[in-house]
């Protein structure tokens, strides 16, 4: 501020930077006079006045014309004067008054001065203005400052920027070369002219947003209301335009009316004209859309949807899932199963698969030695499951790609392709075989694991006498052996991976020895597995420590019957498990396997009657095609589970020798080596002393990752401390963060949790105190949601609803909100569409100037400059 400025509001009183704030300045009076003795109307008190003046002249007529002021003069005259007063008064009688009085003193005074007529004009005017200028002290002066307040109207702009929002719709003629949808949103506000940007901009304050689960401030477009932003208005408006082009829609999910309640919260206190919504309408809300928009709907501001996309879907091939066994053994034939889905394709739109080897990027190598690819038809938008085939070579844990073909437009080409974590086991198998007595089943089994290069097997033959020779493979580093009698301690246990039992007297063996055969499974991670006969197996081994650990329940098996004949021939039906399981699995080709299972497979005859599949244990491969068990489901033939850290199996019939018959022994030999490497594969995978693993290889981001440390040796789980620290790595090996495996109580198991923060692929790495833990990284993947993009069609329906549930009762439903404004008719409806909500306030700030120095410096300026005077001429 200039320093005459200030120098002024200093006289005048008023406060420092009065003249430089906004508002209009002007000066009123504030009088405050005696009012009127006499209430009456104004025509009431016009007419009074009326006849007092008509009777003060009346007065006045007489007296000049009777040349003197009689007494009844003057008593009229002061009755007309009282009249007038009680009347008439008011600030302009009392103002008119006051000056005729003041005229008449002054002239009175002036008249009768001997001095110059010139000195006697100078002093009357300085006792005139010294008089109007009490006067106007009288009447109240005050100096006004009006200051003039424009609360703007806002419009409350959110953009969806969920990942639905990259979708490049379908054109006419197939195109999808045009832009994305949030580039389309994105150009309707930053195109060359900014067409409604302006527009808007005239009316009303703009506040963009940007939402995908909530909603994130993205810049403000002042209004021309908001006159002090209106100043930066460029440098604001091309700030807002940068930002607004680096959208990227990566958001995972879509919560719009969640979104709409942030920026109402918000912007409470502001005046809000409405809040424009630009989106696919591609929700996924946590509660109920209609209670949600009800809750929108008592805030009182309408909401106006703009409509992004098409209501055709747009190209996608998507592998939605891919399911893989845990584990297998080098050279297996390993069932890998992908669940595709593609959409916006024409009916039976062909689709190309391969798996490779992502360590390596290699074609992974099928049944006949050629890369593993085929091609699926898909008959419409629904998920479809292939099957893959592959043999792995190599020893060791391996990540499978399962990757479908590109194809040109696809909406999201990162979800063709998805891995599946696979540990491949060394193939040799070492199996204790224990049988009672010499049956069909044993002989063939024994001669087929014995001719198996990848199976060690040492029979041991209960009723043959102490001059039989056990058969079995010669001995070598860590093999027995043919043996002589059933191990009395665990240590004699361990160069095995399976124990098989056939139907043995459980007399033959000791109580110890039936429980380490338990603790065996259990504890260490070995197999058991069960084959069923008529005389002991499994009706004897009932309240034995075998009892435990087999997969069924035994209590309802009945005594077999010496004389009964079996001779109703049956063929095993499997279940879904059994199906995909490697044990019933002859051929590679899925639909000739199970023709030859229904048609061409030797039938069997007997089975063990009375077994029931433990619930929630028991995982039934195959059951009988008629005969119900004691619990009214089919009866069971094949069963497998988990018992402790060991894997079991029990077969409730014993004459699949017979599948030897006609096939030479392809049929039998993968039936029963399948078995034994299902039963090994918990001790083979815990030779390693310890695994480590997530609970699965791919995740959303977002979700948990669980990691799992089992320590199988028990030497080992004493010398790790309670924590164990694990690093999270790229891909490029950098340490990202640290998080701690807790041992859990009581249990041989270490565990951590951690969120998904960020996408990419992942490896954790034990701490190097863990001597085995070089080669045991846990690989993980993080994958973007896939919510978004399952079905991104432009929801209009649900767009449409959440207009009519926030629009005024006046709102013309079949006209205005029957339909979601669309995103090409935006620029031309919006404007019109949202009235303005701003309201103007004036202020007035007001300042007497009756009191301020200024008014007493002048008022004795006057006084004193005509009393000098009249000193100077000799008139006091």
């Amino acid at each position: 501020m200039q320093w005459p400025q200030r120098i002024f509001e200093k006289l005048l009183g008023l406060d420092h930077g009065f003249f430089s704030s906004d508002g209009e300045l002007h000066i009123r009076f504030d009088p405050h006079w005696p009012g009127p003795l006499i209430q009456a109307s104004m025509w009431l008190r016009f007419i009074g006045a009326a006849i007092a003046v008509a009777a003060l002249l009346l007065m006045l007529r007489r007296r000049s014309r009777a040349g003197g002021t009689r007494t009844t003069d003057r008593l009229v005259a002061a009755g007309v004067i009282a009249i007038y007063a009680c009347l008439i008064s008011g600030a302009l009688a009392w103002n008119l008054s006051l000056a005729a009085a003041a005229f008449s003193l002054v002239l009175f005074v002036y008249r009768r001065e001997g001095r110059s007529a010139g000195v006697r004009v100078a002093l009357g005017v300085l006792r005139t203005a010294l008089i109007a200028f009490v006067l106007l002290l009288l009447n109240n002066p005050v100096l006004t400052r009006v200051k003039t307040i424009t609360e703007p109207s806002v419009v409350a702009i959110l953009i969806d920027v969920s990942q639905s929002m990259a979708v490049r719709d379908v054109q006419a003629g197939g195109d999808t070369s045009g832009p994305s949808r949030l580039e389309a949103v994105t150009r309707l506000f930053t195109d060359d002219n900014r067409q409604l940007l302006e527009r808007l901009g005239k009316v009303h304050t703009l506040r963009f947003y940007t939402f995908d689960q909530n909603a994130h401030p993205l810049g403000v477009a002042p209004g021309i209301g908001d006159k002090a932003a209106r100043q930066a208005e460029p440098v604001a408006q091309a700030s807002l335009v940068a930002a607004l082009q680096k959208l990227e829609a990566n958001g995972a999910s879509t919560q719009v009316v969640p979104s709409i309640l942030t920026v109402l919260d918000e912007l409470q206190g502001q005046r809000l004209a409405g809040v424009v919504v630009i989106t696919d309408g591609r929700d996924t809300p946590t509660q109920p859309p209609l209670e949600l928009a009800k809750t929108l709907a008592t805030y009182g501001v309408r909401v106006y949807p703009i409509a992004v996309g098409s209501e055709q879907s747009p190209h996608n091939i998507e592998v939605q899932s891919v399911a893989v066994q845990d584990s297998a053994f080098k050279g297996d034939i390993v069932n890998v199963r992908a669940t595709i889905r593609a959409t916006g394709y024409p009916a039976n739109h062909p689709v190309r698969l391969k798996l490779t080897d992502k360590r390596t990027g290699l074609p992974l190598r099928g049944v006949d030695g050629r890369p593993v690819q085929t091609t699926v038809t898909l008959p419409d938008d629904r998920p479809v499951e292939q099957e893959l085939l592959f043999k792995p070579e190599e020893v060791g844990p391996m990540v499978i790609n399962v990757e479908a073909e590109r194809q040109a437009g696809e909406i999201n080409e990162k979800d063709n392709l998805l891995p599946a974590q696979l540990s491949v086991l060394d193939a040799r198998i070492a199996v204790l075989y224990v049988d009672g007595y010499p049956r069909w089943e044993y002989r063939y089994i024994k001669n087929e694991m014995i001719r198996d290069k990848t199976v060690d097997i040492s029979c041991l033959l209960t009723s043959a006498d102490q001059t039989f020779a056990q058969e079995g493979d010669p001995p070598h580093e860590g093999f027995p052996g043919p043996i002589t009698r059933f191990p009395e301690s665990i240590e004699e246990l361990m160069p095995y991976d399976v124990i098989l039992f056939g139907d043995v007297d459980p007399r033959q063996f000791t109580d110890r020895q039936l429980q380490l055969v338990s603790d065996f499974v259990a504890k260490k991670g070995g197999g058991f597995g069960m084959v069923a006969g008529p005389k002991w197996s499994p009706l004897a081994f009932r309240n034995t420590p075998i009892e435990a650990i087999l997969p069924v329940i035994i209590a309802r098996v009945q005594t077999e019957d010496p004389t009964a004949v079996y001779d109703q021939p049956y063929r095993p039906a499997l279940t879904r498990e059994g199906a995909d399981s490697p044990i019933f699995r002859f051929f590679p080709e899925r639909d000739i396997n199970a023709k030859y299972l229904k048609e061409s497979l030797q039938p069997l005859y007997w089975y063990c009657r009375g077994v029931t599949a433990k619930p929630a244990i028991g995982i039934v491969l195959a059951e009988h095609p008629g005969d119900m068990g004691p619990d009214g489901h089919k009866a069971p033939l094949l069963i497998v589970s988990q018992f402790g850290s060991g894997r079991t199996l029990f077969s409730a019939f014993d004459d699949s020798w017979r599948w030897r018959f006609y096939t030479g022994e392809s049929v039998f030999d993968t039936f029963w080596v399948e078995q034994l490497r299902y039963l090994a594969r918990g001790k083979k995978l815990g030779q390693r002393r310890l695994s480590f693993a997530a609970d699965r290889q791919t995740y959303e981001l977002g979700r948990p990752v669980k990691l799992r440390l089992a320590v199988m040796d028990p030497a080992l789980l004493q010398q790790l401390p309670p924590e164990l620290l694990v690093q999270v790595r790229d891909e490029n090996g950098q340490a990202l963060r640290a998080e701690k495996l807790q041992k859990q109580p009581g249990q041989s198991d270490y565990t951590a949790s951690f969120p998904a923060d960020r996408v990419g692929h992942f490896s954790v790495k034990l701490p190097a105190v863990i001597g085995e833990a070089q080669n045991m990284d846990a690989a993980i993947d993080v994958i973007e949601p896939r919510l978004e993009l399952a079905d991104p069609r432009v929801d209009r329906v649900s767009l449409a609803a959440l207009a009519r549930e926030t629009a005024p009762p006046s709102a013309n439903v079949a006209g205005d909100i029957a339909h979601p404004i669309l995103l090409e008719e935006a620029r031309a409806k919006l404007p019109g569409l949202i009235q303005s909500a701003a309201r103007i306030t004036q202020i007035p700030l007001d300042q007497p100037l009756w009191n301020i120095p200024a008014a007493m410096v002048i008022f004795v300026l006057l006084l004193t400059a005509e009393w000098v005077l009249r000193k100077v001429y000799g008139m006091l």
